[in-house]
């Protein structure tokens, strides 16, 4: 069946496209003052629908939206039974990818939508495969008016947030070459 290995590396080549075939696009979402989760979410998952040929909407799919994915119950803090993820995606081997989206900017919101993606991460880390097979639980955030140092500064914050055993890869990348708009991908191994 179709699917993704590594979704750090998928939303880098989205953003890449995104960069080069709709250049334009970068400086209005870098203007932008709120949100654009909902955006990037329809976005990211057309283009991994036709840049990866996986099919959704069919009983089979490959990739999909809004999906609700057990949390492991043996875990200290856990306050739910599952959490809904923005987009799955299939693995290419076996098992499935988990993905939450955010957008932070940088105004007086910064902190309670950072705090927000660390949440998102630290339940991505607890995921359980009692109904799913899971390979990889993400966190992908897409910051407006960051510095790049300040951007990753962030993003370690969200990851160390997470108290997790398990490894959590972190990519870092920019939205073409705006100075100020930047992304990340941080993503739990299971």
């Amino acid at each position: 069946m179709p699917g993704i290995k590594d979704v750090a590396v998928e939303f880098e080549a989205f953003i890449a496209s995104l960069s080069t075939e709709r250049e334009e696009l970068i400086e209005y979402i870098a203007a932008l003052n709120n949100g654009f989760e909902g955006w990037l979410k329809l976005e990211f998952y057309f283009w991994l629908i036709k840049n990866r040929k996986l099919r959704a909407a069919t009983s089979d799919a490959d990739v999909g939206l809004e999906y609700k994915v057990a949390l492991d119950q043996r875990h200290a803090g856990i306050d739910r039974e599952t959490k809904q993820c923005d987009l799955w995606v299939r693995n290419n081997e076996s098992g499935f990818h988990f993905i939450e989206l955010k957008a932070p900017f940088f105004n007086s919101n910064k902190g309670k939508v950072l705090l927000s993606a660390a949440h998102d991460l630290w339940y991505m880390s607890r995921l359980t495969g009692t109904y799913e097979q899971v390979a990889t639980g993400s966190t992908i955030a897409v910051g407006i008016g960051f510095t790049a140092e300040d951007w990753a500064e962030q993003m370690d914050k969200v990851r160390d947030y997470c108290e997790t055993s398990k490894p959590i890869a972190v990519k870092l990348g920019s939205l073409g070459n705006h100075p100020t708009a930047h992304w990340a991908a941080l993503t739990v191994q299971y």
